[in-house]
Parts: structure tokens; C-alpha cells; sequence
């Protein structure tokens, strides 16, 4: 039964106590059909003016790390409104964490709830702690407002639009064994700056280390970010990388995927480009996710952060891998190497492999660990052993992989695949 019906009945009551000439019949229908009256106006402006909005102390975060969410209502008005509920719809598959959520009709979202009661021009903060458990790009809101009337019979929604989005980029981790990560391919990383820079060419800025003589500040950067920025210069020969990374866990997508492999990958591929990007080596990427993704060679932290985001957001394999690398002996310039990630090679994938291998330098990351440990190897890949090297984790518990900060791998070689190379 709704407040109107209550109205309505109550001015039925009103009449028929005129019609038998009993004040106390009317009495009572007059004093419900008030109460209800003063229910229906209420309800009508308890929506009116409120204000819902969140705060995150950070847009962008990290796998691991720890942000918080604070939840603000503002009532503007004169009128309390009494018991609103708040349904903010926020991801549900607990990847950010172990928010107070209550079911919700689409899988994978949930509703964070939140109950209140506001006195007029009363403004509530809550404020909840969100991990970081799993990489992506997560939408919080829209969210809906629910306020019931004075009499408990009916209640009235709204849905606010706005929504707010949190990036979580990959787990970042050092990586050692891969000299590709601590060199140039074509040589030691030199002690100090770039030989022959061309000052005609620059290709990004990072921040400005105390040396670098002032005509080389790049002044747009400093006022962008408000810190003090230097050019980054495009020497006249100079090492690049792409990084390929490979999507596929198995041979078919039909075999499903190895989750926790793909996540091996990504953290893998992030960290790789995080620590040229910390060399001063310009990086790019190349995958067979998100179509045919292909990002240039640069140095900029905004390169950086790009790629990062692409990476945060991969989740399944568009196209064979091969394909890829075919794509990419097309786009590869001279002095830029490739640097291969992935959990899982087939015999074409090695092929084009060598094929790269003659134009320009080629290393290759296999997470491959149950092939590493059986030596299940085919005459493709003992080929392109003999011509690039591979790396493989040197510890082969996945739990390590997932919770640590280093990951150490080692050069495929005889004890491995069974031949000696």
C-alpha cells in the first residue's frame, strides 16, 4: 500500500464520516488523509538536493598497493532526509579488495551500501581502504539513492550518473638474469649520458637531474607536471627494444587460459619496460591482444604510463602470436631489438623468432615452466636455441613468481632441453 492509497483512503473515510454526520469518522479520516498528505510531499523533495560523490586518494595505483575511497553525502536543504540507502556499484570479483558488498543483478559488479540518516544541511564522510589485488581498469558508480516516506509504505529511487575510474597498473618487480635489462644489446650501458645526442630530435623529457645544462630543460614538461623536467635526446645511433608479448597460454583459445601464467607475462612485460625505461633505453610494445597492437619505441614517462595502462587492461589473445612477429619484422627499424615474452611458444612463433633474429638482435622469455621441467621441446625450438637466447624462470614454484619482488631467470641451455646446444 502506498502513501497515495493512504491518502485516498482517508478523504473516503472524511466523506462518509459527513455523510453519517460522525465527527470522530471524520476526525480520523481527516488526520490520515494529513499524515499521508505530508508523506507524499515529503517523499517528493527527499531526493531534492543531495549530493553524492567520491574521493579516491589516487586514480592510479599498482598491484599491491593501498588506496583510499571516501564516500561523501551532502544534504542541502532544509528537510532531514531519514533512512537513505546508498547503492554504489563498484566491481565485484574482489579485485579491489574486501569492501562491504551486498549482491548485485550483473555479474561481476557488486553494490557498496551505504545507510544513513541527514539532519538538513548535514554532510556525511565514510571512508573504506581498497586493495589493489588485480590489475585493470574499474568503474565505480553509477549509484542509486533510496529514500522511503514517513509512514514506511513506499519509497522513492534515484540514480546518479557520475561515475569515477581507477587504473591498476601491473605488478612491477625486478628481473634479473636477463642482461637485455641491465645493457644494450649491442654493448655496456655507458657510465654517464649518451654519446653524439642530436639536439634536433627529442623524444621525450624525464625529470631534470642537476648536470644537464639549463638550454636543455624542456620548459613545456616543467609547467605541465610542476616539477623541473629535462629534454631526453635522440642520439645519432642508439639501442631500442620492443617488447612482443604473447597472450597465449596454449596452442588453441579453445584450450582455455592459464590465468595465473597471463599474469606472469603481464608482470614480466611491465617490469621489462619499466627497467629501460630506468636504463634511458627507449622501449616499445607489440602484442597480440587489443587487436594488432603495436606502440613505437620512445622514453618518456608518459610513454611509460601508456603502455602500462594498455597492459592493465589485456586479458585475452586476439590473433596468433605468429602473426605478431610477422607484423613485426615489417615495423622493426635498424639498432631496435625484440624482446619476446611468453607463456607459451609453437613452432611458428619460434620460426619468426629466427626470422627477426637476422635483421636485428632478438631474446626471448619463456614462462613455459612445465615444457622447462619435461623438456618437451620440438626441433623449432632446439633451432632457435641455437640462435637467440631464451630465458626461463629459475625457480619453477608459481608461488614465488606471484608474491615476490625479484624474479630471477636463467638461460635455457642442455640441462633443459635435453640437448646440448
Amino acid at each position: 500500500m502506498s502513501a497515495r492509497t493512504v491518502l485516498n483512503w482517508g478523504i473516503v473515510i472524511a466523506l462518509a464520516g459527513l455523510v453519517a454526520r460522525s465527527p470522530y469518522v471524520v476526525m480520523s479520516g481527516a488526520y490520515l488523509a494529513f499524515v499521508a498528505l505530508l508523506a507524499v510531499a515529503y517523499l517528493k523533495g527527499a531526493l531534492g538536493n543531495l549530493v553524492y560523490y567520491r574521493e579516491l586518494s589516487a586514480r592510479k595505483a599498482f598491484v599491491g598497493d593501498k588506496i583510499k575511497l571516501r564516500v561523501c553525502v551532502e544534504n542541502r536543504k532544509p528537510l532531514p532526509v531519514m533512512g537513505l540507502e546508498c547503492l554504489d556499484d563498484v566491481p565485484g570479483d574482489r579485485a579491489i579488495g574486501s569492501l562491504p558488498l551486498i549482491p548485485h543483478y550483473s555479474p561481476g559488479r557488486a553494490f557498496l551500501s551505504n545507510e544513513m540518516h541527514l539532519k538538513w544541511f548535514e554532510k556525511v564522510e565514510r571512508e573504506f581502504e581498497i586493495d589493489c589485488l588485480r590489475r585493470g581498469r574499474y568503474r565505480l558508480g553509477p549509484v542509486s539513492l533510496k529514500a522511503g516516506d514517513l509512514l514506511g509504505l513506499e519509497a522513492r529511487t534515484a540514480v546518479l550518473p557520475e561515475t569515477d575510474t581507477l587504473t591498476v597498473f601491473p605488478r612491477i618487480v625486478r628481473l634479473e638474469g636477463i642482461p637485455w635489462l641491465t645493457r644494450f644489446p649491442f654493448g655496456n650501458l655507458p657510465g654517464a649520458g649518451w654519446l653524439h645526442p642530436d639536439p634536433l630530435s627529442v623524444i621525450g623529457a624525464r625529470a631534470y637531474d642537476g648536470r644537464t645544462p639549463a638550454s636543455q630543460i624542456a620548459w613545456k614538461a616543467t609547467a605541465r607536471t610542476g616539477t623541473l623536467q629535462m629534454k631526453v635526446l635522440e642520439p645519432t645511433r642508439r639501442a631500442r627494444v620492443v617488447v612482443a608479448l604473447n597472450l597465449s597460454t596454449s596452442e588453441h583459445l579453445w584450450e582455455g587460459i592459464r590465468s595465473s601464467t597471463l599474469e606472469e607475462a603481464v608482470t614480466v612485460a611491465a617490469s621489462a619496460c619499466f627497467a629501460m625505461f630506468d636504463q634511458g633505453v627507449p622501449f616499445g610494445l607489440a602484442s597480440n591482444g587489443l587487436g594488432s597492437l603495436f606502440i613505437g619505441p620512445g622514453l618518456s614517462a608518459s610513454h611509460l604510463e601508456r603502455i602500462l595502462g594498455i597492459l592493465a587492461e589485456m586479458i585475452l589473445p586476439w590473433r596468433p602470436f605468429s602473426e605478431t612477429l610477422s607484423r613485426l619484422e615489417r615495423r622493426v627499424k635498424d639498432c631496435t631489438g625484440v624482446l619476446a615474452v611468453m607463456p607459451y611458444a609453437s613452432d611458428a612463433d619460434w620460426k619468426h623468432l629466427v626470422s627477426l633474429s637476422r635483421t636485428g638482435p632478438v631474446a626471448a622469455v619463456l614462462l613455459d615452466t612445465a615444457a622447462c621441467m619435461e623438456g618437451a621441446f620440438g626441433e623449432a625450438c632446439l633451432h632457435a636455441l641455437s640462435r637467440i637466447p631464451v630465458y626461463v624462470p629459475s625457480s619453477f614454484v608459481p608461488e614465488d613468481m606471484a608474491s615476490g619482488e625479484v624474479i630471477r631467470f636463467e638461460r635455457l641451455r642442455k640441462h633443459y632441453s635435453g640437448t646440448d646446444l
